[in-house]
């Protein structure tokens, strides 16, 4: 081996040991983190803007903590408030968040170690001011910003709820009826959601603040080296009773108005029915009506032609008229006695008497007999 090729070893060796001699000398910092350093456990030094920094080794190391906005958001069962009362005396169930960051890592390193301790303790001051916060007020005034007309909506069409307005409300009264009106909606609101958030926020802020201030360990500190940004109200419910009653109490109201709708319907089909028999009795009527006039007419057009036809024929027509009832009053086997005064042999009466036949009454002479003496 000459003595390139063992400079050129040399070099070599020195670069594989470069990386893990220079790793205890030195240390790098992102945009997304900030550094603290450690020197026998106690924090010395901060480390907020990202570059290469330089550490005694076995001496000092280096804690990393995020330099982002850290959110809590209290969605599992154990973190939400549960069986809250309001200042009306409902009880309800609510889950809370928060956003909060790290301002000074030295101090948050001295006070609270790690982000689980820090978040513990922003969870601890945001619940409890929340809880303090809903029971001083009304429900009204925590689901609702202001004192807009809030209705229930339930699937109805608008001209179906203004036609409910029109008939069961006053000009006094709301535009729409109370079975469509919350009893949250009647109430005044003076606060509303977001300034309730903004007390809820400031008054966590505070409570952070003194519980700094106040703390046995650290009686000379200005803080815990966090920031309380933001909290909020991400969900509001009733309990479960009371969340069934307010089901229960929705079904009797769909109920309540498919019923008045279902017997709206009833009326305005037996009116239509009513109107459509009206309709068809006077047509009826007006026909029957004009059937009978010309019944009428043409039966005293018939009438006249009988009295023509009478008035034309006379003696004829009576004496056909005779016939025609004497056929159907003597049969072969009839038998009648009747006077010579009856009106059905009247016409026996005007006949000529044949002057071979003797009147009535008059005895017919016997001839002589032949050979008879006189």
């Amino acid at each position: 081996m000459n003595s390139r090729q063992a400079l050129a070893t040399l070099i070599g060796l020195a670069l594989l040991l470069a990386v893990p001699v220079a790793r205890l000398f030195l240390y790098t910092v992102n945009e997304q983190e900030m550094a603290v350093l450690l020197q026998f456990g106690s924090p010395v030094a901060s480390r907020t803007s990202p570059g290469l920094y330089f550490k005694i080794p076995f001496i000092q190391e280096e804690l990393r903590l995020p330099k982002t906005l850290q959110v809590w958001h209290g969605t599992r069962s154990a973190d939400r408030l549960v069986d809250v009362p309001t200042a009306d005396g409902k009880k309800i169930e609510a889950t809370v968040w928060a956003v909060w960051r790290i301002t000074d890592p030295v101090q948050f390193v001295r006070t609270l170690r790690t982000v689980a301790n820090a978040e513990a303790r922003v969870k601890e001051f945001v619940r409890s001011t929340a809880r303090d916060t809903i029971t001083t007020h009304n429900l009204a005034e925590l689901i609702r910003s202001t004192d807009r007309q809030m209705t229930y909506t339930l699937g109805l069409p608008p001209e179906m709820l203004a036609q409910a307005a029109q008939q069961d409300s006053t000009p006094a009264q709301a535009e729409l009826p109370d079975f469509v009106v919350p009893p949250e909606a009647r109430e005044p609101i003076t606060l509303g959601r977001p300034k309730l958030i903004d007390q809820i926020r400031s008054s966590a802020q505070r409570a952070l603040a003194q519980d700094a201030r106040s703390s046995p360990a650290n009686p000379n500190s200005t803080g815990r080296g966090i920031q309380l940004v933001d909290v909020g109200l991400s969900r509001i419910e009733f309990v479960p009773e009371v969340r069934e009653a307010a089901f229960n109490r929705a079904i009797a109201l769909m109920e309540a108005i498919a019923i008045k709708a279902t017997s709206e319907g009833e009326q305005r089909k037996q009116e239509i029915i009513n109107r459509a028999q009206a309709e068809a009795q006077k047509i009826e009527g007006e026909g029957k009506q004009l059937a009978t006039a010309l019944r009428g007419q043409v039966e005293a057009e018939i009438i006249d032609a009988y009295a023509a036809a009478i008035r034309q024929t006379g003696d004829f027509y009576r004496f056909s008229r005779s016939l025609d009832i004497l056929k159907e009053t003597l049969g072969p086997d009839s038998r009648l006695i009747l006077t010579t005064d009856s009106q059905l042999l009247r016409l026996l009466k005007q006949l000529d008497p044949d002057p071979a036949t003797p009147p009535s009454g008059t005895p017919i002479a016997s001839p002589a007999a032949p050979n008879s003496p006189e």
